[in-house]
């Protein structure tokens, strides 16, 4: 009965070392507040501009998964055995973008829920509340705010979420850099 336990333990441990090193939690919570900010900043330029936003969050998981195949590659062995899913994300917003009808989505309810929805694609896995929290709030907050608002309330309000994201971000990023050092 004990070695049942001290090997689910040590899977445990094993995999928290993993995530940890892929940096799993806090890359998603980078990018999202990187493209959350790039949201706040084209709002600021131009309103009434819908159109590039529509290629931010495409580009937000383009980049984060070049710089999980780059750490994967130079990284331990073991880091490879690790699917955050940023690939299955990127052809699913690249697929968003090219099909008129999905258009909708991003003119009714904003780039940001299409980022809060691929958070929640990549937490469906893990259940990591890091990532399940902000994903819930920008699926709830960004229809209010691209469809009730006028957009030039949308900036500020984006900018504030990509604060939140990159706050969760550092927390998230300590987390992992702790688990790192104690299992060192």
């Amino acid at each position: 009965m004990t070695t049942t336990a001290d090997a689910a333990s040590l899977i445990s441990v094993t995999e928290a070392r993993r995530r940890a090193q892929r940096r799993a939690t806090s890359l998603p919570l980078t990018g999202t507040a990187a493209g959350l900010a790039v949201l706040a900043a084209a709002l600021w330029v131009d309103p009434w501009g819908y159109y590039p936003g529509v290629l931010v969050p495409s580009f937000v998981y383009l980049v984060m998964w070049l710089v999980a195949a780059r750490r994967r590659r130079r990284g331990p062995a073991w880091t490879t055995e690790g699917k955050d899913r940023y690939g299955v994300v990127l052809l699913v917003l690249v697929l968003l973008t090219c099909f008129p009808g999905s258009l909708l989505t991003f003119r009714f309810a904003g780039p940001a829920f299409v980022l809060g929805v691929a958070l929640l694609l990549l937490d469906g896995r893990t259940g990591n509340s890091l990532l399940r929290g902000p994903g819930i709030a920008l699926v709830v907050a960004s229809p209010i705010v691209a469809f009730v608002l006028s957009p030039a309330v949308t900036g500020p309000l984006l900018l504030a979420l990509a604060i939140g994201c990159g706050a969760l971000a550092f927390v998230a990023h300590r987390r992992e850099a702790a688990v790192l050092q104690e299992l060192a």
